[in-house]
């Protein structure tokens, strides 16, 4: 019984004033201080910011961004244009800081590919196969939605720089 207690006292000794001091030493370490702060601006904070954006005018031009969709208030078009332009370029200013990360992602989305095939060979051979439930299935499923997200920005430069269209 009384090493239960004790147990339980060291224990909480630990929590109270062990922890809390070995946060405080290793926050203090001149690791922390050589850590470069993020290299990518905050694209959505500058640009509502820019724009003068209410918090609903933000969603509505991020959803024009995202899906390709056309604005008709000339404001909006406006931010949904430059928002496009400014992830382009932060996207190719990325790539250009990592150049083999687009071959490896090419690499493993042909390998998923491939076992999306080999998956649909082999249930046409068992003869009792079901696609939607599959492989191939899910692979369209994320597929089609993120295809449809990466045209989205060239869409929405596209649709958005020139006049409003007549309803």
């Amino acid at each position: 019984m009384i090493t239960t207690v004790v147990v339980a006292w060291v224990a909480l000794a630990l929590l109270l004033v062990a922890l809390p001091l070995a946060a405080w030493w290793l926050g203090g370490r001149r690791f922390w201080g050589r850590l470069t702060p993020r290299a990518e601006p905050d694209l959505y904070r500058e640009l509502v910011r820019r724009h003068s954006l209410s918090p609903g005018e933000a969603a509505t031009v991020e959803g024009a961004v995202t899906w390709g969709r056309e604005l008709t208030d000339p404001r909006l078009r406006a931010a949904v244009v430059d928002w496009a332009r400014s992830g382009q370029a932060l996207a190719r200013e990325r790539s250009a800081r990592h150049p083999r990360a687009a071959r490896v992602a090419w690499v493993l989305l042909g390998l998923i590919g491939a076992l999306a095939v080999a998956a649909l060979v082999r249930d046409v051979l068992d003869e009792g196969w079901v696609v939607l439930w599959d492989l191939p299935f899910w692979w369209l499923v994320w597929l089609v939605p993120a295809t449809l997200m990466a045209r989205g920005p060239r869409r929405a430069i596209e649709r958005n720089s020139g006049p409003v269209d007549a309803p």
